[in-house]
């Protein structure tokens, strides 16, 4: 397009030029005393010469008088190009692990720095690798005091070094406050929200968690299967905290009806309220549980409840098994119930099976315990020698009761007439079930 107006403006000069050329017009101007006489060509180029002149003039004068301020630039971009070669080189001497270097660069020419926040952040990372927290917080302190006026979240970049940096410390407490701050100043930011999660799961502090993770699901800062797991861990961990029973219903009802219908959040509660004592209160709700969802821990809390009817909560018990047959924590829950019902012969049937199943120690502790209680100490020591070898990974033997462990029915006091240990079926005798009735 210049080019194009150029061409037209030589050729309009041209044309301007030959027209002249052939009628040179005539320029008289006359001021008494003086006049000035002459053709109108050589009057139109003296004016342009008189421009040219002028104009060279003015910006010779322009030059003069700007040429401080050029200066000033000039030795303001020099500086600003070796702070942003120093900041390069404090990155690579403290990514290769040589700090003085590193922070000697990184501080060097600050005032200079177009970004000084960065090259602040990395000295307080210097200082951290170097033990000097209070050289760090210095550098903290400076780069906030910086970030503070901008506007394009140095701010919160700071603040989230600054909590990383206490993380590392071990300063967990002041990392805390770090991220509760931030959460305060920019609560819909995701890395804010993630870095509090962090720490307050770290402190175990579920109740403030489950409120921060209400925004985290708002501003989609965890995905949905890390948002439920940890929900899940808060709720068990606030149930799992209650000291009294008024605290322990208060959060119970305080969790969302959702929470509230999770097999693991009622386990947790449940066990809140057996360890206050509250065990028919938990026989209820576990019972009720399982008629929806089946939940293997649950059966083993189910297993260690105290209610003052066990034989009820055998028959329960047995009403599982068509639908879970020999699956090993209600095969253990049976067991110790027959033992609280005082059903030997029952009980050793179900940890034996349960034993057999080979995925649970506590089974062989508890028939263990049976065998030591009822006197058959060898077969005690073997059911604890089997235990010890299946923990340290040898392979599950045959547990089968040596003969002369044999318990006899009269070595039991009162046992009734199922104290009979002399059986080779492996499976319980579910005609044990007339007892429990």
């Amino acid at each position: 397009m210049r080019f194009l107006l150029f061409i037209f403006l030589a050729l309009s000069a041209g044309i301007g030029l030959t027209m002249l050329a052939d009628n040179p017009g005539y320029v008289l101007i006359s001021r008494q005393p003086w006049s000035f006489e002459s053709s109108l060509m050589v009057f139109i180029l003296g004016l342009l010469a008189i421009f040219v002149l002028f104009y060279l003039l003015l910006r010779l004068l322009d030059n003069l008088l700007s040429s401080p301020a050029r200066l000033r630039r000039w030795q303001a971009q020099r500086n600003r190009n070796q702070a942003t070669e120093d900041t390069r080189k404090g990155i690579t001497e403290m990514i290769i692990g040589h700090q003085p270097q590193a922070e000697k660069f990184l501080t060097r020419r600050l005032a200079d720095s177009p970004q000084p926040e960065i090259n602040l952040l990395g000295a307080a990372w210097v200082a951290q690798q170097t033990s000097n927290q209070e050289k760090r917080d210095d550098y903290i302190s400076e780069a906030t005091t910086l970030a503070a006026s901008a506007v394009d979240g140095s701010l919160t970049a700071v603040g989230l070094v600054q909590c990383q940096l206490q993380q590392q410390a071990e300063e967990i407490e002041q990392a805390l406050g770090t991220a509760r701050m931030l959460h305060q100043q920019s609560p819909a930011n995701p890395a804010v929200i993630r870095s509090l999660i962090k720490l307050l799961i770290k402190t175990e502090q579920w109740q403030e968690l489950l409120t921060v993770l209400t925004a985290a699901n708002r501003y989609h800062a965890l995905s949905e299967k890390e948002l439920q797991a940890i929900q899940s861990q808060a709720a068990a961990g606030l149930l799992a905290a209650s000291s009294e029973e008024a605290e322990a219903d208060k959060n119970w009802k305080m969790l969302p009806k959702k929470l509230r219908k999770q097999t693991d959040i009622i386990a947790a509660y449940c066990s809140t309220l057996a360890e206050s004592g509250r065990h028919q209160e938990a026989e209820t709700l576990i019972r009720n549980t399982l008629k929806r969802e089946w939940s293997d821990e649950l059966v083993e809390i189910y297993g260690l409840l105290k209610t003052d009817n066990p034989c009820a909560q055998l028959k329960q018990a047995e009403s599982w098994l068509p639908d879970h047959p020999t699956e090993t924590p209600l095969m253990l829950c049976m067991g110790r119930l027959a033992i609280k019902s005082q059903l030997w012969g029952m009980a050793r049937s179900y940890l034996e099976l349960a034993v057999r199943n080979g995925d649970s120690h506590e089974a062989i502790l508890e028939l263990g315990w049976l065998f030591e209680s009822l006197g058959a100490t060898d077969a005690a020591r073997h059911a604890y020698k089997t235990g010890l070898e299946n923990s340290l990974g040898s392979r599950a033997q045959d547990f089968t009761v040596p003969v002369q462990s044999r318990i006899e029915p009269e070595s039991v006091n009162q046992p009734g007439p199922d104290a009979d240990f002399d059986h080779d079926d492996p499976s319980p005798s579910l005609a044990y079930s007339n007892e429990s009735k």
